[in-house]
This record gives structure tokens, sequence and C-alpha cells, in this order.
């Protein structure tokens, strides 16, 4: 299983965002910045205070901020915190990629819970923000496989019905090779008109 965390190429975007606004608004992307190194090093407890700074700060790219905080908390092992986090994000965004980042993010914490219904529905949500992404594929997959096997449990640990997760399961899994399909047809189609280099 694929069950990593995506957590870089948020603060390129903030970067960019803030450098067009004015040289003094860069400062809060610096600390953006600093903090992914921080947490790139496993300094977690100073990333922490460098995206929280760069939030007293800014306005636009909080949802960045916001969803970089809430890896850290992972890293944590407070995932309670980092679902709160995650989700103000996904609240303040509407860019595709921070709420496919969200959703798969949310999978993998699920997972390792041992909620697997919950990381299916995520990793269903991150699918259909990007049908493309073979992690989230397997996660999805591995996630069904595990409800499959245990049994769906509700919270007093009693076997309960997928309520057709199932099938809704195999409908989105056609649909995303479908889409790959398309996207393979599509590749073959423009490698004709390019350069024979030979």
């Amino acid at each position: 299983m694929a069950k990593t965390l995506r957590i870089a190429g948020l603060a390129g975007s903030l970067l960019l965002i803030l450098l067009s606004s004015s040289c003094r608004n860069s400062a809060p992307a610096a600390r953006v910045l600093a903090g992914n190194m921080s947490f790139g090093r496993g300094q977690y407890q100073k990333a922490i205070l460098q995206y929280l700074e760069a939030d007293d700060d800014v306005e636009l790219g909080r949802d960045a901020v916001l969803y970089n905080l809430a890896n850290v908390y992972y890293a944590l092992g407070e995932g309670d915190a980092a679902l709160r986090s995650w989700s103000m994000a996904e609240e303040l965004t509407e860019d595709v990629d921070v709420l496919f980042r969200i959703a798969f993010n949310r999978g993998v914490l699920y997972y390792n819970w041992g909620r697997y219904d919950e990381a299916y529905r995520s990793f269903r949500r991150a699918l259909v923000l990007r049908p493309s992404d073979v992690d989230a594929k397997i996660n999805l997959e591995d996630s069904l496989s595990r409800i499959r096997t245990a049994g769906p449990q509700n919270a007093a640990g009693e076997n309960q019905s997928v309520n057709g997760d199932d099938e809704e399961g195999r409908r989105l899994l056609d649909y995303i090779r479908r889409k790959e399909a398309d996207t393979w047809t599509g590749q073959a189609d423009d490698s004709d008109e390019r350069p024979r280099d030979w």
C-alpha cells in the first residue's frame, strides 16, 4: 500500500501569490518554506511555530498553511488535530490539488486508524478529483479489500452491511479504468504527430 502523505508542493503556489502582491507580503511565504524545511528535517515543533506565524500574516494561501500544519499534526500522532486543520483548509480552498491532497491524506490517516470505510470514502473522493493517481487507486483497492476481509464494523464493533459501497466501488474503478484507457488512447494518437527519432 502506498500509505504516505502528500506533503510537498503547496508552498510554491503560496509563494507566487504573495510575491505577486508585494514584497512586504513575502514574509508569510518564507515562513511556510522554512516550515516545510523544518518538517522535512523532522523538527515538527519548529515547523508548527513557523506555520502558525505564517497563518497570522496571510489571507491568500491560508489553505496551504493549514494543510501543511495538518501534516505536521499527523506526523506528531495528533490525528484529530490534523483532521480539524484539513477540514479548515478544505473550507477555504477551491484548488483541486489541495482538495486532492486533503482527501488522500485523510484516507491515509483513517487507514492507519483501521477505519477502512472512511479511508475508502476518502480515497474515492481523491480519485474523483484526480482519476489518474496511482497511489490513490492502490489505497482505494487496499481499503476495499480490508473492508471485504474484516467486514465493516460500527462504533460498537458489530458487523454491518456496506450499504452499496461495494457496487459503487466497482463502478468507480470501472470509471477510472475507462478514463485511463481514454488517456492512453489520446496519447497514442498524439504520438503519430511527433517526429521520429531514429
